[in-house]
């Protein structure tokens, strides 16, 4: 009986979506919190994997300079109001983008500029 326990506890931990392992936002220190407040609302969807992620940024913030720490709060901001789908497409572009030669990516990056102000183009 305590084997097939096992196996249920098993079978439901693997049904549920990763947010739902995720850890909690209490789970976070102050300084975390501090840094990571844009994503407070929407903290307990994000999978384990993107958690971490974010708890990793907070390692360095205090060494970075002013401008770059309201720079990141801008960005954490945005993603926070993403979709999840929203949030894959931004993941995929990033690793597409990656794969762009570095001298080719100043090209890209003002094609998507001139994409973004002027929609009807594409």
């Amino acid at each position: 009986m305590r084997h097939l326990s096992k196996q249920i506890i098993a079978a439901i931990a693997l049904a549920l979506p990763l947010s739902a392992i995720a850890a909690p936002w209490s789970s976070l220190n102050t300084a975390q919190q501090n840094v990571l407040s844009p994503l407070a609302a929407t903290w307990e969807s994000l999978s384990d994997k993107e958690q971490q992620s974010f708890i990793g940024i907070t390692k360095s913030y205090d060494k970075l300079p002013p401008e770059k720490q309201h720079r990141l709060h801008e960005q954490l901001e945005a993603w926070g109001k993403l979709t999840p789908a929203q949030r894959e497409s931004a993941r995929e572009k990033f690793t597409a983008f990656s794969k762009v030669p570095h001298e080719k990516r100043e090209a890209v990056k003002q094609m998507v500029r001139e994409q973004q102000t002027n929609p009807a183009a594409q």
